[in-house]
């Protein structure tokens, strides 16, 4: 490292130290710094919460009403919007549909899946919720790998595999040494239903150590890392302060009582990278195909008509700068009510789903969202081994 960064010219080697996949502003507001937003679901349930927020599994309770409260408004104006953003890029474009045309028709199998396991029995529900669980946390910090190897891409540095895979080991493990010792515990629960693992591995105190044990040596070897580039003269800014924010996010997450909430602060974290990162994806698509990504574009020429809904569109294209950001937004949440549909469809169908048992109550919401959620973590799996889709 320090041989190859001594044969770089002071410019070149300034650049490659601040790879900005838009701009230092954008990267900092959208990607990284946003990290603040995190602490936004808690601190709703804090505040609505009531005194007893240790009673969020006890249903009819305020910190179980806060709970509910804090997943709907992340659902609806972050979490749902994120998870449709992906058919931007996959389902509406008529290239990726056209090539890989049976990996999207297969797609079908996931609702199938969920919504058989939300109705079969309690068990399988408490497993759907289980699995559910595990996807989340694996996509989330696979996002973050996605956008570390874009900013190596961007850098035009060659970096060892040793090096990529002590950015790549420090980001998997960082979830674990918590997670895994309140499972152990069994102390891992979504709401008031107690998730799978719990019972799997009660006990295996030795699974928690190994997980700390793995989380210590790959942050020690992250930090030893980052020192030698530092003396070499040359450290990935952008991709340092974004693995530095993940790992203490990911890590001091778990120790909340109440995990449901405090997970829903890096899924909003999560979504909200996600969002910027594809539109971002969208508008370099059009600009390296020379194809028009046309919701990129609806509020254009739209004011030259009068009327009311032409200045509503001026107005928007305004604070829009003509990105396109507005419309691709309007875009992902008109389509939230396809999660509506299937919620709606199942409890007419299957009413009264496993009463009496824990969170039975919410069978409908996961059985709408999921349905939808894990297909997006399917398209992602593809979508995220594509780090050039989002490097100019």
């Amino acid at each position: 490292m320090t041989a190859m960064a001594g044969t770089v010219r002071p410019q070149a080697r300034e650049a490659a130290a601040q790879p900005w996949l838009l701009s230092a502003r954008w990267d900092l507001s959208f990607l990284i710094l946003s990290v603040v937003v995190a602490a936004i679901p808690y601190s709703i349930y804090v505040l609505f919460g009531g005194q007893a927020l240790e009673t969020a599994t006890v249903k009819g309770t305020a910190a179980y009403n806060a709970r509910l409260l804090v997943n709907t408004l992340v659902a609806v104006l972050i979490g749902g919007p994120h998870m449709y953003a992906t058919f931007t890029r996959t389902i509406l474009d008529r290239d990726f549909l056209r090539k890989r045309f049976w990996f999207i028709a297969s797609s079908v199998l996931v609702p199938i899946t969920v919504i058989t396991m939300a109705v079969l029995s309690y068990e399988t529900y408490v497993w759907l919720l289980s699995i559910f669980f595990a996807l989340a946390s694996l996509h989330a910090l696979q996002q973050i790998i996605w956008l570390t190897e874009a900013y190596n891409l961007k850098a035009r540095l060659a970096l060892s595999l040793k090096s990529r895979l002590i950015d790549y080991g420090v980001v998997l493990t960082s979830l674990y040494p918590i997670a895994v010792y309140k499972m152990v515990r069994g102390e891992f629960t979504i709401g008031p239903v107690e998730l799978k693992y719990n019972a799997i591995i009660a006990g295996w105190t030795w699974l928690a150590a190994l997980a700390a044990i793995a989380f210590a040596m790959m942050l020690a070897l992250f930090i030893a890392k980052t020192y030698l580039e530092y003396r070499s003269g040359y450290v990935n800014v952008p991709k340092t302060l974004l693995i530095s924010l993940t790992v203490l996010l990911m890590f001091w997450t778990p120790i909340f009582p109440n995990m449901d909430t405090a997970f829903q602060g890096v899924n909003t974290w999560h979504s909200f990278q996600y969002l910027a990162l594809t539109w971002y994806a969208n508008r370099l698509r059009e600009q390296k195909t020379g194809q028009r990504v046309g919701f990129l574009h609806w509020l254009n020429g739209s004011g030259e008509r009068g009327g009311l809904a032409s200045r509503i569109a001026s107005g928007l294209r305004k604070v829009d700068h003509n990105t396109g950001w507005t419309t691709f937004y309007m875009l992902c949440l008109a389509m939230l009510p396809i999660s509506g549909i299937l919620l709606t469809s199942g409890s007419i169908i299957w009413p009264n789903l496993h009463p009496g048992k824990p969170g039975a109550d919410e069978v409908y919401s996961y059985m709408g969202i999921l349905s939808i959620l894990i297909v997006h973590y399917v398209h992602d799996a593809l979508l995220f081994t594509d780090s050039k889709a989002i490097v100019d």
